[in-house]
């Protein structure tokens, strides 16, 4: 594909070198050559220092900005749940459901009947529409197995689904997602076979780089998440965690203490939950739109994270069961809704900071030699981004060398 040159571009908005600065510019173009930035800027700058006969893409006087990064997913898995959200609709709770057989349980039971080459056509029709929507990295998680065999199925399908994607995929592995109905009445047992059986495993084959649990109500203990995460350290894998969504069990000190990279959730974390992951240079994802599809009233709070310093991003929670959005931009409403957060936070939070999370900011602080990933939309400003909602302003997105609209 030949090399990519985006002009009239009505504001450009990226990061300063550092990272601390958000920079917004007008009348600019932007110039991509090997699937890697070479300049952007002014219109006339940049357009002095092209060669050759790059792609042209005229952005219309719109808005470009770096594409998303969606830190926290479930895409893998088959089957439906649109019956349980009707049934939370006249009145069941999450858990009331879970508790009956539903929630996480049901999907796992579809997952597993499903073949690995489904599952990947599956994931790869999701992936397109991640795309369509402006993301062009995403974490993937496991966690609808709950087997050895089942887990790594999933692992490896989301492997293959990722393949010639232009979307990279950071793969997790979630095995204590849930306790399957078989070790119902084992707990223990079932965290013997992630230690003992499934982690090794995954080691083995080298398709996860986290470890990620679910510690909270209904899932799995504190004591559980450590002992999980000790033996996941010796692997090598690295650590993140579902903490705080339904109950504070003072989760968030441990795994900070344990060297998670991401605590996520966090509706119901307090000032010492921000400090202890301020002081652990961890990055809290926030998770509006779970929240918001659950029908829940109580948000996490973004202004207390800030105010403590903490690095803090928005994921979509993309799952069958609570959060069945992978639009970053229908999360950013709500962001701005109910988290009270400006469009430029809600950049941030949505570009540079998961990116961190997933130890690759350097790629999205913008400077020569760095992989394009970059959004063109059909609105000219930042604000309009997030002003007339309900609607896919992606018109296209520059990934590597090539261009998809």
């Amino acid at each position: 594909m030949p090399d990519t040159l985006i002009t009239n571009i009505g504001e450009l908005v990226y990061f300063s070198p550092s990272g601390e600065k958000l920079i917004r510019e007008k009348n600019c173009a932007l110039y991509v050559v090997d699937g890697l930035i070479r300049s952007f800027g002014s219109q006339d700058e940049v357009l002095s220092n092209v060669s050759g006969n790059p792609k042209e893409i005229d952005a219309r006087g719109c808005l470009v900005t770096p594409s998303f990064v969606d830190c926290h997913t479930h895409l893998v898995f088959a089957g439906k749940r649109a019956y349980e959200f009707r049934r939370r609709i006249e009145g069941e709770s999450y858990l009331e459901i879970a508790e009956r057989g539903g929630g996480i349980l049901s999907t796992v039971r579809s997952t597993r009947e499903a073949s690995e080459e489904q599952l990947v056509e599956i994931a790869r029709r999701r992936l397109d529409g991640m795309l369509r929507c402006g993301t062009s990295v995403v974490e993937a998680k496991s966690g609808y197995g709950l087997t050895t065999e089942d887990e790594l199925k999933m692992l490896s399908a989301t492997e293959k689904a990722g393949r010639d994607h232009p979307i990279e995929i950071i793969p997790t592995f979630l095995g204590a997602h849930a306790t399957p109905q078989e070790y119902k009445e084992d707990r223990e047992g079932y965290v013997d076979l992630i230690c003992d059986e499934m982690l090794p495993a995954v080691k083995e084959q080298g398709i996860a780089k986290y470890c990620d649990v679910f510690c909270d109500k209904g899932a799995f203990t504190v004591n559980e998440m450590e002992r999980i995460f000790t033996r996941a350290k010796e692997l090598g894998f690295e650590l993140r965690a579902h903490l705080n969504e339904f109950e504070n069990l003072d989760g968030v000190r441990v795994a900070c203490e344990l060297g998670a990279v991401s605590v996520d959730h966090l509706t119901k974390s307090d000032r010492d939950d921000a400090e202890a992951i301020k002081d652990a240079d961890c990055v809290a994802v926030l998770l509006p739109g779970t929240t918001f599809f659950l029908g829940e009233s109580e948000y996490a709070d973004y202004r207390m994270f800030k105010g403590e310093g903490c690095r803090v991003a928005v994921a979509s929670d993309f799952n069958p069961g609570s959060s069945m959005c992978y639009c970053l931009q229908s999360v950013a409403i709500i962001c701005a809704v109910y988290l009270g957060m400006t469009p430029e936070e809600i950049l941030r939070a949505m570009t540079i900071e998961p990116a961190y999370s997933l130890g690759m900011a350097d790629e999205f602080l913008w400077r020569e030699g760095v992989p394009a990933r970059v959004n063109i939309y059909d609105v000219e400003t930042l604000e309009e981004l997030i002003y007339p909602w309900g609607v896919n302003h992606v018109r296209g997105v520059v990934v590597g060398d090539g261009y998809f609209s």
